[in-house]
């Protein structure tokens, strides 16, 4: 049965998008990006947030924090974040002051968590049931765009295209984002690393194709064949919607040749053993880039491209900066 898709409100009124420029700079004032090696995930997220001085300095006053994992399918880590990556950013939001922690996963139309309750103690997961607009808040930026029109064949179409029967476009540069998302004073993005058939890769940026309304997710996916500029451009809006304070990209074994689900081409590639901790998550998935050109032989000039026209349209919305040269870079092991 499609998802019922109900028109919102006329008088609403946009808010601005959540976030803020990235905060986690060196001691110089460059911003810093720490790529951990190793296999211990616990003495690496303790590591890597230790060099960039603890998590007081990303929360501050905040008593609430919001963790952003991966989480689109039923396949384990590193088709999804791993619950062990997760408990151990927690310790250290705890560590910080945080009373409150908030697992929020994919959006979907009924409710279905990804996560059991007694694999993340103390953490209150959410997946919001979320079958129509009120469920997000109308977000608007003068630098994304307006939704494309409706593909005619979305009237006969099945599967996610036909939540897209009755959905009506906005037209101004307006986005809904999942309220709890749009509301949290702290987001920490917590992406995998691997293959997928539409962004290339996901990563920090693709991660949030999850935190917005599924009519404006379907409608990107509807221009794959005949535009592909306003999917990569979409991808990035979405991204920038959230804006998260910090990335922690979870690369100690990745997705190869094919994603974001398993399937028989799918190859897990173990032995990358390396985490990505930075306030840029353009920066995040530059680094995310060259591990899967270096460990997936499959992965081609022209999936590269892609991504790197996606860096673009990410710098042109101030999301960051692809040029590692400007980053203060700290390499650990652990």
């Amino acid at each position: 049965m499609p998802t019922q898709v109900l028109e919102h409100p006329k008088t609403e009124v946009p808010l601005p998008r959540r976030g803020g420029p990235n905060q986690v700079l060196s001691e110089s004032g460059k911003p810093l990006l720490v790529i951990v090696e190793g296999t211990d995930v616990g003495a690496m997220v303790d590591a890597g947030l230790q060099a960039i001085g603890g998590l007081r300095r990303i929360m501050g006053a905040s008593h609430s924090v919001l963790l952003k994992p991966n989480t689109n399918q039923r396949d384990p880590f590193p088709s999804t974040t791993d619950p062990a990556t997760i408990r151990a950013v927690a310790r250290h939001c705890r560590a910080a002051g945080a009373a409150e922690i908030i697992v929020h996963e994919d959006h979907k139309a009924e409710l279905d968590l990804y996560y059991r309750p007694e694999e993340l103690p103390g953490l209150d997961i959410q997946l919001s049931h979320s079958p129509t607009s009120g469920d997000f808040v109308l977000v608007e930026h003068e630098g994304w765009q307006g939704d494309k029109d409706v593909p005619a064949s979305a009237a006969s179409a099945g599967g996610m295209m036909a939540g897209l029967r009755d959905y009506i476009p906005e037209r101004g540069p307006r986005l809904r984002v999942a309220r709890q998302i749009q509301e949290a004073s702290v987001v920490i993005n917590l992406p995998v690393l691997k293959r997928h058939f539409a962004g290339q890769i996901t990563s920090a940026l693709k991660n949030h194709f999850g935190s917005v309304y599924g009519p404006q997710r379907w409608l990107a996916h509807s221009t794959l064949q005949t535009n592909r500029d306003y999917y990569d451009r979409k991808l990035v809006e979405f991204a920038s919607a959230v804006r998260p304070e910090l990335t922690i990209t979870d690369a100690r074994s990745i997705q190869g040749v094919f994603g974001p689900f398993v399937t028989e081409q799918t190859r897990i590639i173990p032995g990358v053993n390396t985490l990505i901790i930075t306030g840029d998550m353009v920066a995040a998935d530059a680094v995310a880039l060259d591990l899967m050109k270096r460990h997936d032989a499959t992965f081609t000039p022209e999936n590269e491209r892609i991504v790197r026209r996606q860096f673009q349209l990410a710098e042109e919305l101030a999301l960051g900066s692809s040029d590692l040269s400007r980053f203060e870079i700290v390499n650990l092991k652990v």
